[in-house]
């Protein structure tokens, strides 16, 4: 017997495709906008001048990124069009080797917009963690916090009223960390067990936590609110309940928020193993 006839395969235009697509990306984007998600909720508020200039590179590369994309399938899309195969033709497609000249452009020109991005960028990372650019920890201008995370809780001790520390009206609270609004704010980060990451998203902020060591973060809100603190490390498995509170305050609301702590607190930071793991790094740092 014979095989049966096969039917001629169904042929589709390219047109159709592009329609398609066209038609899934304008769904798309009705669907989102009626969930009300637009690209300025993907990041929370801004709370600091440096959050602001971390929101304009992200921006600026996602424009850059955005651009090539576009260019590229649009380019994809041209080229599937116009070397399709057309009606009546049945030779193979020519392979060509490549092009020198194509393959140095398409290599150096992504190679040298990165390299001025990560040049544009150095101020802005250099602001957030150089040394040398942070706030002096003498100055009275300064709000200085420590900070110390561990399974699954987050811990902060000011130095009180008198700014000293080790003094009796120093304060710990677990939880909330209260800073004033207009003041640059150092945290030192320690961390008693595993790795952590000190996260504050409004600021744009956000700092490993290394076993051993002391490690600054500093920022400098300008409005008052209550903001979020995460911990964005995979630090076991009660690691997603490990959050807190970011209080920015007026610094008079603030000095009589840690006063009347302060009077009520009879905590002794001698006596508790965390703080005492904190001065035994701190000592074992000085010696290095």
């Amino acid at each position: 017997m014979g095989s049966p006839e096969q039917a001629p395969p169904t042929k589709v235009k390219p047109g159709a495709v592009v329609i398609g697509f066209l038609v899934l990306l304008i769904g798309e984007i009705i669907i989102l906008s009626n969930a009300g998600l637009s690209v300025p909720d993907i990041q929370p508020a801004p709370i600091t001048e440096h959050a602001e200039a971390v929101d304009f590179l992200t921006n600026l590369i996602t424009w850059v990124v955005l651009f090539f994309f576009v260019l590229t399938q649009g380019l994809l899309v041209y080229f599937c069009i116009k070397y399709r195969a057309r009606d009546g033709e049945k030779a193979k497609a020519s392979h060509t080797h490549g092009h020198h000249t194509l393959e140095l452009a398409w290599t150096f020109i992504p190679g040298l917009i990165l390299f001025a991005l990560a040049v544009f960028q150095m101020g802005t990372w250099g602001d957030l963690k150089f040394r040398a650019e942070m706030p002096s920890l003498e100055s009275k201008d300064t709000y200085v916090v420590r900070v110390l995370g561990k399974q699954f809780e987050w811990h902060f001790w000011y130095p009180g009223p008198d700014r000293e520390w080790h003094t009796a009206d120093d304060v710990v609270k677990g939880g909330q960390l209260v800073v004033p609004v207009d003041k640059w704010v150092v945290l030192e980060l320690q961390t008693i067990d595993v790795l952590h990451s000190f996260w504050l998203p409004n600021a744009r902020v956000k700092q490993d936590l290394l076993g051993g060591q002391t490690i600054p973060l500093w920022f400098k809100p300008y409005t008052t609110g209550e903001y979020p603190i995460v911990c964005a490390e995979l630090c076991g498995e009660g690691h997603t309940n490990m959050s807190a509170r970011l209080l920015v305050q007026t610094e008079d609301e603030c000095n009589a928020w840690l006063a009347k702590l302060a009077e009520a607190t009879d905590f002794e930071k001698s006596e508790d193993r965390w703080w005492q793991y904190w001065r035994e790094v701190q000592t074992t740092a000085a010696k290095r």
